[in-house]
């Protein structure tokens, strides 16, 4: 087996003009299901940005304008027109709104992936890049195009985040911020005196960011076979991944399998190149073992 390690993220499949950006998936969302759409426009800050960085942005669900907006479900009990039947009017709401922007739109996004084209071998017009079928690949994808734009064996791919070619896979996707006990809605609240109906829509809303939050220390854990197998790794090359700070703790773990006074990395980036130095300062690998180049260059 091959002494290198190949880091694939979105911008190979860019590359290979798959059009896999989160701004596609936004796209597509608004066409294909309008209804969950705009509940993202309603309760995330929906800029120029929040495509470009939608899982870090999925941590920034406006709580308070939703809670705000099913509060009008949440009638008094004293009100005139009381009845049994409104008891769970509030929460049924908060639910609703909760599984579109988490469930729904999860669904949304794997049919997204899945329906994607990916070049066959020898269909892509541009220059193929320089693979090792020999080496391993971690890959951030979730689509297949290793194996079938470079006929790279299953066996030396781990799609750490799930493989949009198998039906059975969950693809995991979420942002980063691991809240605590008291960052809950519950968090010092009297519940003796406090409305059960509000205990029950804050345990939903703080189920929302559960729901969303990427476990990467879990699936690290269940992958502990494939970092431990890099000890004879020599060189890494990173592939159109932004080493973004979501996936910050895989890279971590890399380093503690690998002799990292001595793998020399090649780090791809898109435009700014300080923007792929970055990362790899914070893991604290000695520059001298970097080198950076375009994909193109590669």
């Amino acid at each position: 087996m091959s002494d290198t390690l190949y880091i694939i993220g979105n911008g190979f499949d860019r590359y290979h003009d798959i059009p896999s950006d989160y701004l596609d998936f936004g796209r597509y969302l608004k066409e294909v299901d309008l209804a969950t759409y705009r509940e993202v426009e309603t309760y995330f800050a929906v800029d120029d940005a929040f495509w470009w960085e939608f899982e870090a942005r999925l941590a920034d669900f406006d709580v308070d304008t939703v809670i705000d907006y099913a509060s009008q479900f949440l009638m008094s009990y004293g009100a005139e027109d009381w009845s049994d039947s409104g008891h769970h009017d509030y929460q049924c709401e908060l639910n609703r709104v909760v599984e579109a922007i988490s469930s729904t739109m999860r669904g949304r996004f794997a049919d997204w992936i899945r329906q994607l084209r990916i070049p066959a071998a020898n269909s892509f017009t541009g220059k193929p890049l320089p693979l090792d079928p020999t080496a391993r690949y971690l890959n951030f994808n979730y689509t297949p195009t290793l194996q079938k734009a470079y006929g790279i064996a299953d066996s030396q791919v781990l799609h750490i985040h799930g493989q949009a070619s198998s039906s059975t896979d969950q693809l995991v996707l979420g942002h980063a911020w691991q809240r605590t006990l008291a960052d809950s809605l519950n968090h010092g609240v009297d519940v003796e005196a406090a409305d059960t109906r509000v205990l029950e829509g804050n345990r939903i809303v703080d189920d929302y960011f559960s729901a969303t939050f990427k476990p990467t220390d879990k699936i690290i854990l269940q992958q502990q076979p494939f970092f431990h197998s890099l000890r004879s790794v020599r060189r890494i090359l990173v592939m159109g991944h932004s080493l973004s700070e979501v996936d910050a703790p895989y890279l971590e773990e890399i380093t503690k399998h690998i002799n990292a006074t001595t793998v020399t990395w090649k780090v791809s980036y898109h435009s700014n190149p300080a923007a792929a130095q970055a990362p790899m300062s914070e893991l604290g690998i000695d520059p001298g073992l970097i080198s950076l180049a375009r994909l193109i260059d590669f």
